[in-house]
């Protein structure tokens, strides 16, 4: 398995700045203090450090190869290559316009969604064990 670098202080400020503090995936504002995963939902501002090019692809452990995202964003895209998440969102903007119509499809995708929110919120608040 590799290893994940950890960048210093200063490295993470120089990878902050990239985007004048900005996630470079929405845009939205981050605040350099709110760096992590936790809590789950994520706090507005909340960020982390993301590979332009991921490294199972060949990506760099550097900070040439480091963009600050905020950590919802970073969630979406995973693992995902950009001809997956711009299928996505296409398929986001016509689910949107069913909702917006109110038609049966658009009722369904918000039943879904509903339903994937809950079964996401219950996989992150079960208690870890401790195997003895």
């Amino acid at each position: 398995m590799k290893r994940i670098k950890r960048f210093t202080l200063p490295e993470k400020k120089d990878i902050f700045n990239k985007t004048l503090g900005h996630c470079h995936f929405c845009g939205d504002a981050l605040i350099f203090e709110r760096r992590g995963r936790n809590p789950y939902p994520p706090l507005s501002g909340q960020w982390e450090i993301d590979h332009v090019v991921q490294v199972s692809r060949g990506g760099k452990e550097s900070i040439e190869n480091n963009l600050p995202i905020c950590t919802q964003c970073n969630m979406l895209r995973w693992f995902r290559s950009g001809n997956n998440l711009r299928e996505i969102l296409r398929l986001g903007l016509v689910a949107k316009d069913e909702v917006i119509k109110d038609s049966a499809t658009g009722k369904k995708l918000v039943e879904l969604n509903s339903a994937r929110e809950i079964k996401k919120q219950s996989r992150r608040s079960k208690p870890k064990t401790n195997p003895i």
